[in-house]
C-alpha cells in the first residue's frame, strides 16, 4: 500500500511539474512562454498604472527611435481617455507561437470599468511580439497602428 500511494504522489507532482512547464511558471525554469506571460502580464499593468513610458519600452529600440509619440498612441490604447478608465483585472488567456520561434501572438482578457459611464466591460486584445536576438518586443505595426484593444461598444 505504502508503494502505491508512493506511486501516486510521484506520478501527481510529475504532471503537476509537466502542467507549470507548458503554461511556462516552473520555478527556476526560464522558458520563452514564460518569458511572454511576463512581459505581458507586466506591459498591461504599466497600462493599468498609467506607466505609459515604461510601457512604450516594451517596443524595439527602433519602434521607439521612429516613432517618439508610442506613449501617447498607449494612453489611447483603449480608445476611451485614460482618466475614465479603470483597468481591474488582467488576464493571459493564451500564447502562440509561430513554426519559426520568433514571433508570437498573446490574448488577453482585460475587465475594465468606465468611470464616465458607469459601466463595466471586459476587453479582449491581442499583443503581438517579435524576437530580436534574446529578446522580445511587441510589434507596435499590428498593436497599436491597427488599434488592437478597443472596447466593445
Amino acid at each position: 500500500m505504502k508503494k502505491f500511494l508512493l506511486l501516486v504522489v510521484v506520478l501527481g507532482g510529475a504532471v503537476g511539474a509537466g502542467f507549470l512547464h507548458m503554461r511556462g511558471m516552473l520555478p527556476g525554469v526560464k522558458t520563452e512562454r514564460g518569458d511572454l506571460l511576463k512581459k505581458s502580464g507586466r506591459f498591461l499593468e504599466c497600462l493599468k498604472f498609467k506607466e505609459f513610458n515604461e510601457a512604450a519600452a516594451f517596443h524595439s529600440p527602433q519602434d521607439l527611435k521612429e516613432n517618439e509619440k508610442i506613449p501617447k498612441m498607449l494612453e489611447n490604447f483603449f480608445m476611451v481617455p485614460h482618466e475614465n478608465l479603470d483597468i481591474q483585472d488582467i488576464s493571459i488567456d493564451f500564447i502562440d507561437f509561430d513554426s519559426t520561434g520568433k514571433l508570437a501572438k498573446v490574448k488577453t482578457t482585460t475587465s475594465v470599468r468606465l468611470l464616465n459611464k458607469n459601466q463595466d466591460r471586459s476587453v479582449e486584445s491581442m499583443l503581438y511580439w517579435k524576437k530580436d536576438g534574446d529578446r522580445w518586443y511587441l510589434d507596435m505595426r499590428t498593436t497599436l497602428e491597427r488599434g488592437v484593444g478597443k472596447i466593445p461598444q
